[in-house]
């Protein structure tokens, strides 16, 4: 990001620009000559935060014009994201587990899952939906104006992140992991011209999706331009969100422990396990440095160890000279469809002490409280002051994610977690 900011002050101050011009052209081969970086890395920009400050400053942003052109233009670029709603629950269509999804953690596998259960269908509503669309192309020509500063589009390369048709309708998705603040209009107005070129009869849907991996939600928000030619005309038709549910749930009792746990009796520092799910995912992508992990996850040096402890302690890497290799386990996770996966990290989970002593409780008493959590901590070990306050919270967020990712127990109004009927 800074690289990318002081390359572009270097770009701006060498091309001398009339700062009180609304439009400004520039190639990628200026862009790589003056910057030493590739055109392609200095104009991705895909939220507000990340527009460099020479942008921001003179109020410009950057779009793509023809394949090796960009047009610096005065204008808002970006769509400020509407305010997740309140997620409805969602009974999948799918009768049994799809081995092949959930093969990772990228807003595809999400985006598909919502496909394959009917959610996505049933919330567009246009009728039946056939993947059609998906990756790369070059556009075909269209004009239209931001502010009162006109443009004309030929041959830019777009790119659908699923793109479906039905027989009176194109729906075009753009997908992410975790909710932005905003985003660039032109991922979706782009893809939106280019499909009103070539299915000028259909109606054309623009759709931003969202999955929130701590929440479990997909998340939809359905626009249209209100003036095809006018990229500032995005509007919010309606929005919706749903956790999608399997058809069987699992009980307390079915979350037997696995048994390869290495440190049954650690007590937690790491709150976050979708945190530590993601550790041994970049580490099978080949991210195993322990200070690129940190850096990924903007981790100070006490945060990493306590993410790096716990993976080590489930049995899923192991480190040696600051470097991480995934074990069997590790392995075996990765490559386990999304709905299974979260059942076999649950059920490594259970293997530690304090999580199966908190689980017998939740069976027994039919609840749990956090200040039961306490006094297990207590019990099970040598800690003590408000250092058994700071790791309650971590098993409680540990206990949390079991219930939400296999329904075996549910959060009450009251705070306590309740065994699910």
């Amino acid at each position: 990001m800074r690289q990318t900011s002081e390359a572009w002050e270097k770009i701006f101050a060498e091309k001398k620009f009339d700062l009180t011009q609304n439009l400004h052209f520039i190639e990628a081969t200026e862009i790589e000559k003056i910057s030493g970086v590739q055109a392609r890395i200095m104009a991705k920009v895909d939220f507000s935060k990340d527009l460099p400050p020479v942008f921001s400053r003179n109020g410009y942003f950057l779009l793509p014009v023809q394949n090796g052109k960009y047009a610096i233009v005065r204008g808002d670029g970006f769509h400020a994201l509407e305010e997740r709603t309140v997620p409805t629950e969602y009974l999948s269509k799918i009768k049994f587990h799809l081995t092949t999804a959930g093969r990772g953690l990228g807003e595809m596998q999400y985006l598909d899952y919502s496909f394959n259960t009917g959610a996505l269908e049933e919330i567009v509503g246009v009728g039946p939906l056939y993947q059609s669309i998906r990756g790369r192309e070059f556009s075909r020509e269209f004009s239209f104006n931001v502010s009162d500063t006109r443009l004309d589009v030929k041959s830019v390369q777009i790119e659908t992140d699923s793109g479906l048709e039905s027989e009176s309708a194109i729906v075009l998705l753009e997908a992410k992991v975790k909710t932005p603040e905003d985003f660039i209009i032109r991922q979706l107005y782009y893809p939106y011209r280019n499909y009103k070129v070539i299915s000028p009869d259909k109606k054309i849907v623009p759709v931003f999706f969202t999955y929130e991996p701590k929440e479990q939600t997909y998340n939809f928000w359905i626009y249209k331009f209100v003036n095809d030619e006018d990229y500032n005309s995005i509007q919010l038709e309606r929005k919706q969100a749903v956790k999608i549910i399997a058809p069987t749930r699992f009980d307390v009792s079915d979350l037997s422990p696995e048994n390869v746990v290495t440190k049954k009796d650690l007590v937690p520092q790491a709150n976050d396990l979708d945190k530590v799910l993601e550790l041994v995912f970049k580490v099978n992508e080949g991210m195993n440095h322990y200070q690129t992990i940190a850096q990924h996850f903007g981790f100070d040096e006490r945060q990493s160890s306590y993410y790096r402890e716990a993976a080590e302690a489930l049995g899923l890497v192991v480190s040696e000279a600051g470097k991480y290799t995934l074990t069997d386990t590790g392995k075996e996770l990765v490559s386990l469809p999304t709905l299974q996966r979260h059942i076999y990290f649950a059920k490594l989970l259970a293997d530690f002490h304090l999580i199966r002593e908190s689980l017998s409780l939740i069976q027994s008493q039919k609840k749990l409280s956090k200040e039961d959590v306490e006094k297990i901590i207590a019990s099970r070990s040598t800690l003590s002051g408000t250092t058994i306050g700071r790791r309650a919270n971590s098993l409680w967020a540990w206990l949390k994610w079991i219930g939400t990712h296999t329904g075996a127990f549910t959060i009450q109004e009251d705070g306590t977690l309740s065994e699910s009927k």
